[in-house]
C-alpha cells in the first residue's frame, strides 16, 4: 500500500488542500469495520484513489466538480482495497449480485416491490436463511459501500449528454427509494444522511445491530434491482 503523500513542496499544498477530503471518507468507512483494518490503511487506499483523481483532472474541470470526482476515486479505491482484504468476498459479491438479481426478476413479475419472503424462495431459501444471507453480505461490506455505485454525483462527465444521464439517474434514484418499504427508507436516511452507527441504529429502532445491517444490505439491493430494472429505459445498465 501506498502511504500518505510526501508532505513537501507541491505535494505539500495538495496534501493539505486534499486531506480533509480523503480523511473524511476515509472516517466514515472506517466506523464499519473491524479493529484489525487500521484508519492508516484505508487513509493509504484513499490517497491511491486521490492521486489517481489528480492525474486524470482536466483542465475545464472546476474545484467543486473536481472534488466530486475524487470522492468517486476515493471510495473506489477504498472499496478496491477491501475486497484484496478477505477471500470470502468474492463469494459473497457474487451471492449479492444473485439477490439483486433475483428482485429484479421477482419486480418484473409481480409488477410490484417483492416480499422479503418471495426473494427468498426466488433464491431456494426459507427467510431465516435469507436474513443470514444479508447480514454475510452487509458484515462483508459487499453491499455497505457499495452504495457509492447508486452515487449520481460521483462521476463528473461535463458533457450535455452527461449531465442528462446524471439527471436520469437521480430520477430513478429517487424513485427507488421512494419505493422501499417505510423502515428500510429510515434505515438509509439514518446511515446515510445522519450518519449514524447501525448499533444507533438499532436502539433508534429497538431492534439488534445485526438486524438493522440485514435491513440495510436488502435496502440497498433493491435499490441495485430497481435502477437495473430501469435501465433499458434510461437507455444505459447498472451504474458503476
Amino acid at each position: 500500500m501506498m502511504t500518505e503523500p510526501v508532505r513537501s513542496g507541491h505535494d505539500r499544498t495538495v496534501y493539505e488542500r486534499y486531506s480533509p477530503v480523503v480523511r473524511r471518507l476515509a472516517m466514515r468507512v472506517v466506523r464499519t469495520l473491524p479493529s484489525s483494518v487500521t484508519v492508516d490503511d484505508v487513509l493509504s487506499a484513499g490517497w491511491v484513489g486521490m492521486s489517481e483523481a489528480l492525474r486524470r483532472r482536466s483542465d475545464g474541470m472546476s474545484e467543486e466538480q473536481f472534488e466530486a470526482y475524487a470522492s468517486h476515486r476515493i471510495r473506489g479505491a477504498i472499496l478496491d482495497y477491501l475486497r484484496m482484504l478477505d477471500p470470502m468476498t468474492r463469494k459473497l459479491r457474487g451471492a449479492s449480485r444473485r439477490v439483486s438479481d433475483a428482485i429484479a426478476r421477482l419486480s418484473i413479475r409481480l409488477g410490484r416491490q417483492p416480499e422479503s419472503e418471495e426473494v427468498a424462495a426466488e433464491l431456494g431459501l426459507d427467510l431465516e436463511a435469507y436474513h443470514q444471507l444479508l447480514g454475510d453480505i452487509g458484515d462483508a461490506n459487499c453491499a455497505r459501500l457499495e452504495i457509492s455505485d447508486l452515487d449520481v454525483s460521483s462521476g463528473v462527465d461535463l458533457s450535455p449528454e452527461g449531465e442528462a444521464s446524471r439527471q436520469e439517474l437521480a430520477g430513478a434514484l429517487a424513485n427507488a427509494i421512494r419505493g422501499l418499504p417505510e423502515r428500510q427508507q429510515t434505515v438509509l436516511g439514518l446511515y446515510y444522511q445522519d450518519e449514524c452507527t447501525l448499533k444507533e441504529i438499532g436502539h433508534i429502532l429497538g431492534v439488534t445491530e445485526s438486524r438493522v445491517c440485514q435491513i440495510h444490505t436488502e435496502a440497498v439491493h433493491r435499490l441495485r434491482a430497481a435502477l437495473d430494472v430501469a435501465a433499458p429505459r434510461r437507455g444505459g445498465g447498472r451504474p458503476a
